[in-house]
């Protein structure tokens, strides 16, 4: 496997990118924001999704050099639209209003409509972690179903993400960011890139039947939705508040592949900062000290996993599928960007 430091693999991104049209401080933006979730060891979320968006980009489903705008706001709210610019710079630019907000007047919820895909939204809600913000993310995407609901035989929703960041003064934020399918795509799309099986019961095949090759959902397939009931109880929450709250449906476009709801809050809204530090400090030292089960080493919080995986691969490098390098090959060269000058470390 190709390895890649984090600086080298974010000069490359950014180089396609701007090739294919976006501006630099853009291309900067959604080139942080996908190397750093390689780094958090979520490569279905990283530098693998640069061949489809150049293709979205050639599609007319993302407008690179597009900028979000406010379209209406309050001291507490706002209604951003992403005007289809790269999702990932849509996704920075709301988070970042929510968190001005709340950290002016403690509680803030946004809504973004006209958005492409955003990928991991741990790398959103973790900014405001990391700023004393509370974050909730949602997105339910409206077009492209590609989840069956609890008890059906075809797709009709989105992987439809959720995720929660809690800052954490004694280390790195809390984080859940889940998909409420069983699996999400991205992580169907790293499975084929290494010729692997995915685990059972997370996708079917177009006839319905249950399958572990990847290439049966990237054919007409559809994924399942995470525990059954309840993972599907949960797509349907993100999908109205993202959907119906967020006011996507009203906003056609290019698409009407996605819309987001934010949540914010100031982390010492009922507190103060010491007494929020030092609740935050027992509550997770009472949880990681409960000693691990047959197999486990220890417990971990959410959030521990990315955190490790980013101080590793800090050190050690990136590794990229070959696939996956491949890919990022022959986008390189049809944009006309030299690889020469982005070294591969040894292996």
């Amino acid at each position: 496997m190709p390895v890649l430091t984090k600086d080298a693999l974010e000069r490359l991104t950014r180089a396609i990118f701007e090739r294919a049209g976006a501006p630099a401080d853009l291309a900067d933006r959604v080139a942080q924001v996908l190397v750093e979730n390689n780094l958090a060891g979520h490569d279905s979320h990283g530098v693998l999704r640069i061949p489809e968006y150049i293709r979205s980009i050639h599609d007319g489903e993302i407008v690179p050099a597009a900028r979000p705008v406010v379209i209406s706001e309050t001291d507490t709210t706002a209604l951003v639209t992403g005007n289809w610019a790269l999702g990932q710079v849509t996704g920075a630019f709301a988070a970042d209003l929510a968190i001005a907000k709340a950290k002016q007047h403690k509680v803030a919820a946004v809504s973004v409509v006209q958005a492409a895909h955003t990928g991991r939204l741990a790398a959103f809600t973790d900014r405001a972690a990391r700023q004393g913000v509370v974050m909730f993310m949602a997105i339910g995407t409206v077009d492209r179903p590609m989840t069956a609901p609890y008890g059906g035989a075809a797709a009709v929703l989105g992987t439809n993400p959720i995720a929660f960041s809690i800052p954490n003064p004694g280390g790195a934020p809390v984080t859940l960011d889940i998909a409420t399918s069983a699996i999400a795509a991205g992580k169907v799309k790293v499975a084929k890139a290494r010729h692997e099986l995915l685990p059972p019961d997370v996708i079917c095949d177009r006839d319905g039947k249950p399958s572990r090759d990847p290439s049966a959902f990237l054919d007409g397939g559809f994924l399942l939705p995470f525990g059954g009931h309840k993972g599907y109880a949960l797509a349907v929450i993100a999908e109205l508040l993202s959907g119906p709250l967020a006011g996507a449906d009203a906003f056609p476009g290019v698409t009407k592949r996605s819309g987001i709801f934010i949540f914010a809050v100031e982390a010492t809204v009922f507190r103060p900062f010491e007494e929020y530090a030092k609740a935050m400090a027992a509550t997770l030292d009472r949880i990681k000290s409960v000693p691990p089960a047959p197999g486990f080493e220890e417990v971990l919080v959410p959030g521990e996993p990315e955190h490790r995986a980013r101080q590793q691969r800090l050190e050690a490098g990136i590794r990229l599928p070959a696939d996956t390098w491949g890919a990022l090959s022959d986008v390189a060269g049809t944009l006309g960007v030299d690889m020469k000058g982005f070294p591969v470390l040894p292996d």
